[in-house]
């Protein structure tokens, strides 16, 4: 810290965060060196301000049939700059441009689920999560793409065909499902005899 004139008995400290207790000792110094530090000062809060950073790790995906989820890091408590700090939640389906927002009041919440039978299996979201507190709404994450709940395939394969090789041996051959209906990633096919 800088050494103020010793004729002066009051100092501006800055450049502190919105809405944090501090505490302060002063030291009386001189060309020998510092002396001890005074009891500490009742703690003082700073006031309220917009908050300034949004969440980070915006991401989701996942969850149930008819869902989409949303997670986020949550923003610490010293940097949420004041009382009455949430999250606005916006997301959209990807190439739209309406935004849905909702609220979410608790400072610790790190997801969202939204919950409609209209949405499709594993559809791409845009989602944004932003900050507000008492003294209005801050700033929102970049947008990140979300994926809904993935479901089971809504088809089966077809043209399925099969070839004697030997004795031992057919080969199974069929068609891929569509990836739109596919509700999710494929992670293959399943060959079963009956």
């Amino acid at each position: 810290p800088d050494v103020i004139d010793g004729r002066t008995f009051t100092s501006t400290v800055v450049d502190l965060n919105p809405w944090v207790e501090y505490e302060f000792r002063v030291v009386a110094t001189n060309k020998i060196g510092g002396g001890e530090p005074s009891l500490p000062s009742e703690k003082v809060r700073t006031e309220e301000a917009v908050p300034e950073i949004p969440p980070s790790e915006v991401s989701g995906g996942g969850g149930s049939r008819s869902e989409l989820v949303i997670t986020w890091d949550p923003v610490p408590e010293e940097l949420q700059n004041g009382e009455g700090f949430g999250y606005v939640v916006a997301f959209r389906p990807s190439g739209t441009s309406t935004w849905i927002q909702t609220v979410v009041t608790s400072p610790d919440t790190p997801r969202y689920v939204f919950r409609n039978e209209s949405i499709l299996p594993f559809s791409p979201y845009e989602v944004k999560v932003g900050v507000y507190n008492n003294k209005g709404e801050g700033p929102f994450s970049a947008v990140a793409t979300v994926f809904s709940a993935e479901e089971e395939p809504s088809t089966a394969p077809s043209g399925v065909s099969a070839t004697s090789l030997s004795s031992s041996a057919i080969q199974v051959s069929w068609t891929a499902i569509p990836w739109k209906m596919s509700n999710g990633r494929l992670l293959g096919y399943e060959v079963s005899l009956w």
